[in-house]
């Protein structure tokens, strides 16, 4: 990998570029990172496929939309990450050291 990956950079990109924050299902809230293994490669490809489960995102494969997506999202994990795959267990550590999640609204003053 080129440069040192950007985990947080791509989980901002994901859920507030594009709306994939995880999603509530039959067995509680499901996020992308449920789905990382301990170990083996993790490519771009399994990345969005993750993606969209953790979504519940039910587009056909091959409809334009969904491949637009993939396409987009596949790119942004490139461009974060700095290849088209990560060792899991290099991004199981990202993911341990990760802020979590999408930043906060601030309170509205008073």
């Amino acid at each position: 990998m080129a440069n040192r990956p950007d985990f947080d950079g791509l989980m901002r990109a994901v859920c507030i570029g594009y709306g994939y924050c995880g999603s509530l299902q039959d067995d509680g809230f499901v996020h992308v990172t449920d789905f990382f293994p301990e170990r083996g490669r993790v490519t771009a490809e399994q990345f969005v496929d993750w993606l969209f489960m953790a979504e519940g995102d039910q587009r056909p494969i091959g409809s334009p939309s969904a491949m637009l997506m993939r396409e987009k999202i596949r790119n942004c994990f490139i461009g974060y990450m700095g290849s088209d795959y990560v060792n899991a267990r290099k991004l199981s550590d990202l993911r341990n050291n990760w802020r979590g999640g999408a930043p906060r609204p601030r309170p509205k003053r008073r």
